[in-house]
């Protein structure tokens, strides 16, 4: 079975783009958007602290154990569906992916290094945004 996509609601964004946006942010303003996309208690898990008090402080100021895993959700966040879209980008970073060996892409990014996974979060990403 295959599932249109619909190019009028789509908002992800292209790749290259996402990646620029993401890393030109400051963190606090990373982290209050992936709030508003994952919810805190995702944002928590991948940027490893138990925690959604830590994710509150980052936004105000306090910097995070690993930004660069924040900025780099963010990229992947925003090329699979963007703000319109949290719902279906929560359930992405929080469901089992085929493309992923049936990983979960929060859980990998909290606990594996960023280098040895994100070629592998990019290319789903990439799959799940060409449906």
């Amino acid at each position: 079975m295959q599932i249109e996509r619909n190019v009028e609601n789509d908002t992800s964004i292209p790749d290259t783009q996402a990646h620029a946006e993401a890393m030109s942010l400051p963190i606090n303003t990373v982290v209050a958007r992936l709030i508003a996309l994952l919810g805190a208690t995702t944002v928590a898990v991948i940027g490893g602290v138990t925690e959604t008090r830590a994710v509150t402080q980052w936004t105000d100021g306090r910097s995070p154990q690993r930004p660069n895993v924040l900025r780099f959700a963010l990229q992947i966040a925003m090329m699979i569906g963007g703000e319109t879209h949290s719902e279906m980008v929560r359930a992405w970073f929080a469901g089992s992916n085929p493309h992923l060996e049936d990983q979960v892409p929060m859980l990998m990014l909290r606990d594996k290094p960023l280098n040895e996974i994100s070629g592998s979060i990019v290319a789903a990403a990439r799959a799940f945004a060409a449906r």
